[in-house]
């Protein structure tokens, strides 16, 4: 069988049939992205209504862990079908990594070839044996999607995260598999025109036509944007993806506006809802007086900012949340506004974990790692002024964060919580530890905390100003000499500022649990302690450090829900 698509020559009707087909394929396009949040929608309406038939819903009764009552329930079928359920999710939220590649979670592979060949099918359908039908039909159905790209980028205005009540770090995945997929089909109506250019000897009369020109400059920067989101380039400069993606967004509306007029009203949307983003968190920005000092004996630098009386509570009652910080014109090295040093920090907006929050005195703290960046190196200029108790001002953005949208660790749902986090990864979990604990003083909750050396847990006070080390709740690991230096730790990427301690190997684990251990935590010990408390039990696992940590204790994790444990699991990490 051979390729069914040729070169045909249309009357004025038939081309408008087709113009008709194009924008009807490419409407079907656009509104089929709303197919995944109405199922969303009905799947939650339908849970809602089983709850309230079989009387699961709040406020019904819920057996004791371990208690005859709550293992006959899980040897009924309902009990076997919500076993086997969480197996089956739990596969799905694994990584796929290839030849040391990581492709992504299951779940996004699967649904995005499932959506690609959705997609495929309507560009080839009805094109007949039309070549430059088929050609076009890529290119509208790409270009479709392309408002549902720029919305699941939202910090702010993200409808996908208000519907599925979720945050932008979770829909972010989302919006990157589609950007791969948009990319592909961009870049298969670029070829297909490329071809028909070669097969008709036209390629010399059109690489000086502005329409084909501008197309190519499209695929060029897609191309761009899409080779600097690669792990290697966002690793070696997190700025450079950040800002290559600010300008390419910007740039795509009007390119494709000027090479096709018909489909850019998919453009213009996407392009109206992202100033409108940007806007909205401008407005929202509170720029504050901020003391910021080194931490002694480590590469950490601490920093407090004001933050007014109105708007502390948005950060105190989201504990495990982030902000983005950015250094104001009046705060930056040169004033001159054209100079390089001044200009560069107005696409710096780092991401920050809030380490506390005192509503009493609207003090906001954060913790960061040194590291070659501007906004870091900044900040250890500030630090070293010698102007003892200087003010700068910076700017707050936030909070964001899945943190947001957690379950209530607190609360009756969970028996049993572990924390884990490696180096200053504990800006996220310690907030949720403290909170939890205000909250419901006999939750059981378990925090281990992995630092290279012992300063580097010193920077935490409570409100009775009490170090970390005196809390016999949280085991700290010592996982090197506190003397060394951190210049070769691991990090996430380099120019995140949200660096996180790798954790050496160590002679031998420890072999009992301790307040303070030296040595590389026994991550299958520490699940294993906390599984074995309870068959019965919920557990809810929360972990904040380098990738491989990560890995390791989801994969000690996974064991016990294999073996059918109810598991609640989130891993915060920063490296998009």
């Amino acid at each position: 069988m051979g390729w069914p698509w040729h070169f045909v020559d249309l009357d004025t009707s038939q081309l408008h049939a087709r113009r008709l087909a194009l924008d009807r394929y490419g409407l079907i396009a656009q509104l089929s992205t709303l197919a995944p949040v109405l199922l969303f929608l009905l799947y939650r309406l339908a849970s809602w209504g089983v709850a309230r038939v079989t009387g699961s819903s709040r406020g019904a009764y819920a057996a004791l862990p371990g208690s005859p009552t709550s293992k006959r329930q899980r040897l009924t079928t309902v009990g076997a079908w919500s076993q086997g359920a969480r197996k089956v999710l739990w596969w799905f939220g694994e990584d796929v990594v290839v030849l040391g590649w990581n492709w992504g979670q299951r779940d996004q592979l699967v649904a995005g070839v499932l959506w690609a060949m959705w997609l495929l099918f309507l560009c080839v359908v009805g094109t007949g044996n039309d070549y430059l039908h088929l050609t076009r039909r890529f290119g509208i159905v790409g270009v479709s999607q392309f408002p549902v790209q720029y919305l699941l980028s939202l910090k702010s205005l993200n409808p996908y995260a208000l519907v599925l009540r979720s945050s932008h770090e979770e829909v972010n995945r989302w919006h990157r598999v589609l950007g791969r997929i948009i990319y592909i089909f961009v870049a298969l109506h670029a070829a297909f025109y490329f071809n028909f250019y070669y097969q008709n000897n036209l390629l010399a009369q059109k690489i000086t036509s502005i329409v084909p020109v501008l197309g190519f400059t499209l695929i060029t920067l897609m191309s761009l944007l899409y080779g600097t989101a690669l792990s290697a380039v966002r690793q070696y400069s997190y700025r450079i993806f950040f800002v290559t993606h600010l300008l390419v967004a910007l740039s795509v509306p009007p390119i494709i506006y000027f090479h096709a007029h018909h489909a850019s009203f998919y453009v213009w949307e996407a392009l109206v809802v992202f100033i409108l983003d940007i806007a909205t968190r401008r407005f929202a920005l509170i720029v504050a007086d901020t003391t910021v000092e080194l931490v002694p004996g480590t590469d950490l630098i601490k920093v407090v900012g004001s933050i007014p009386e109105s708007k502390i509570d948005r950060f105190a009652k989201n504990p495990g949340t982030h902000i983005y910080l950015s250094i104001p014109s009046a705060s930056r090295p040169n004033k001159n506004p054209l100079a390089v040093e001044h200009s560069i920090f107005e696409a710096v907006f780092n991401p920050f974990s809030v380490a506390a929050v005192d509503e009493d005195s609207g003090e906001l703290t954060l913790v960061a790692r040194r590291q070659n960046g501007p906004m870091t190196s900044a900040l250890a200029t500030f630090a070293q002024t010698p102007d003892a108790g200087a003010k700068f001002k910076l700017a707050f953005d936030g909070p964001y964060g899945c943190a947001k949208r957690f379950p209530n660790l607190a609360g009756p749902e969970f028996d049993r919580i572990l924390l884990v986090a490696g180096g200053i990864g504990a800006t996220f979990t310690l907030p949720l530890y403290r909170w939890i604990l205000a909250e419901n003083s006999t939750a059981r909750v378990r925090m281990v905390w992995a630092v290279r050396g012992g300063d580097e847990a010193a920077w935490p006070l409570d409100a009775a100003g009490k170090r970390i080390v005196d809390d016999s709740n949280i085991q700290l690991f010592i996982t090197g000499d506190s003397q060394e230096s951190a210049s070769d730790d691991a990090r996430l990427s380099t120019d995140t500022d949200l660096e996180l301690d790798a954790l050496p190997k160590a002679s031998k684990p420890e072999t009992h649990i301790s307040t303070h251990n030296n040595g590389r935590p026994n991550l299958q010990k520490i699940v294993d302690d906390t599984f074995r408390q309870g068959l019965e039990e919920r557990v809810a696992v929360l972990v904040c450090g380098p990738d491989a940590m990560a890995r390791e204790l989801r994969s000690h994790v996974g064991v016990w829900v294999n073996k059918g444990r109810d598991v609640w699991w989130h891993n915060e990490n920063f490296a998009w």
